[in-house]
C-alpha cells in the first residue's frame, strides 16, 4: 500500500482518574444557570473546585492560543475527554498509523494544561480509521453507485460531495478530501479527486471489539497495534457492512464442505493448496460464493491457516480483483455496477 493512503484520522478518549493543578486557564462550558449554586464534583491541586457543566481547552480558541496546545480537552463530572487528529500533525492530507508523535504531543499538552493522567489507560470512545485514493473523477461522480449500495443495518444519507452509511455503533463516510481541504481547511496543495472512505467506531465497547470495531479499547492498545492488523479490521468492517454482495446474487454456500475441501488440499500440498483452490474455482466465483473475501478468509482460518498467512492471501486476492476491475473498465462502458466494483476494490484491496 502506498505511503500516506491509510491511517488514523481522529481519536477521542476519556479518563476518569486524573489530577489538575488549576482550572484558571480553562474556559467554562455553556450550560450553567446564572444565580444557581452548582454542586462541586472535583477539586484542583491549588484548592479550586470543579463544578457545574465543566471546562474546556480549545487549541483554536482565542483564549487558549498562548498555551500552544494541539489537543482539544474537556473536563466534566464524567471525566477528562481529549480529541486529536493524529494524521494532521504530520501532513495536511496524507494519513499515518504511526502513533508515537501524536501521543508524545498529547503528553506535552497535558503538561501545558497542568494535568496528570495515565494516558495509556484512557478508554477510546471514538476512533476514525481512514483510507484514501486518487480517483479518475470527483466524489460526486460516484453518487449513483452510493445510492445503489445498501449498508448492513445502516441508514444512508447523501450530501453534495459525499455519502454516509451509519448506525449508532459505526459510520462509513465517503467524501471529497480535495474539496474539503481546499474549501474548509484552505489547503491548496491537495491533488484533484482525492476520495476518502472513513470508518468511525463509537463507544468504547464497539471500538475495542475485535469483530465490530478495531480491537483497540485504550490509548495504550492503540500505541501497540500493528498497522497491518488495523487495516485488516478496517477492511473486514467496510467489506461486510458497506460492500456487500446482493443476497440474490450469492450462491448457496456449504461452508463446512468448503472447509473440509480446503483442509484436504492443505494436507495434500501444504504450500500450494490455496493457489490450487483459486485456479480450480476462479477468483470471482469464490468472492461471489462466499459473499466476499472475508468469509473466504474465515474458511481458511477454519482449515488451519494462520491469521498472518490469511491476511497476506486476502491482500493478494484484493489486489487481483482491483486489477481485474481496472481491465474490465478499460474493455467496457462504465456502469453503476462497475463503479461499485471500483469502489470496493479501491477501499478493500
Amino acid at each position: 500500500m502506498a505511503k500516506g493512503t491509510f491511517g488514523v484520522d481522529m481519536v477521542s478518549a476519556t479518563a476518569t482518574d486524573f489530577r489538575l493543578d488549576s482550572n484558571l486557564s480553562w474556559s467554562t462550558k455553556p450550560g450553567n444557570v446564572v444565580g444557581e449554586d452548582m454542586d462541586p464534583w472535583g477539586m484542583c491541586l491549588d484548592g479550586r473546585t470543579l463544578s457545574g457543566s465543566g471546562y474546556y481547552l480549545n487549541p483554536g480558541g482565542k483564549h487558549h492560543t498562548a498555551l500552544g496546545l494541539t489537543t482539544q480537552m474537556e473536563l466534566t463530572k464524567r471525566g477528562l475527554t481529549i480529541q486529536l487528529n493524529p494524521s494532521t500533525l504530520s501532513h495536511d492530507w496524507e494519513l499515518t498509523t504511526d502513533m508515537e508523535h501524536p501521543l508524545d504531543t498529547i503528553e506535552g499538552d497535558f503538561a501545558k494544561a497542568g494535568l496528570q493522567v495515565d494516558m495509556d489507560s484512557m478508554r477510546i470512545g471514538r476512533l476514525d480509521v481512514t483510507r484514501q485514493a486518487f480517483m479518475g473523477a470527483p466524489c460526486r461522480a460516484f453518487i449513483p453507485a452510493f445510492n445503489a449500495m445498501q449498508g448492513k443495518r445502516m441508514k444512508s444519507t447523501q450530501y453534495p460531495d459525499g455519502y454516509t452509511f451509519a448506525n449508532g455503533a459505526r459510520k462509513a463516510i465517503f467524501y471529497d478530501k480535495t474539496r474539503q481541504g481546499k474549501k474548509v481547511k484552505k489547503v491548496n496543495t491537495i491533488p484533484a479527486n482525492l476520495l476518502r472512505c472513513e470508518l468511525r467506531a463509537f463507544r468504547s465497547k464497539n471500538v475495542g471489539h475485535t469483530e465490530r470495531g478495531f480491537g483497540v479499547g485504550t490509548i495504550g492498545q492503540l500505541r501497540e497495534v500493528e498497522s497491518e492488523a488495523l487495516l485488516a479490521s478496517y477492511t473486514r468492517s467496510i467489506e461486510s457492512n458497506v460492500f456487500r454482495f446482493n443476497d440474490g446474487r450469492q450462491m448457496a454456500l456449504d461452508f463446512e464442505g468448503e472447509v473440509q475441501l480446503l483442509t484436504s488440499l492443505r494436507e495434500e500440498q501444504p504450500r500450494g493448496a490455496i493457489s490450487f483452490y483459486i485456479e480450480m474455482e476462479g477468483l470471482e466465483r469464490i468472492a461471489e460464493r462466499f459473499g466476499g473475501l472475508e468469509t473466504f478468509g474465515e474458511a481458511l482460518h477454519a482449515a488451519g491457516w494462520t491469521d498472518r498467512h490469511v491476511r497476506r492471501v486476502l491482500s493478494r486476492l484484493r489486489e487481483m480483483l482491483h486489477t481485474k476491475a481496472f481491465v474490465d473498465r478499460r474493455r467496457n462502458n462504465t456502469t453503476i455496477a462497475t463503479q461499485i466494483d471500483l469502489l470496493r476494490n479501491t477501499f478493500t484491496a
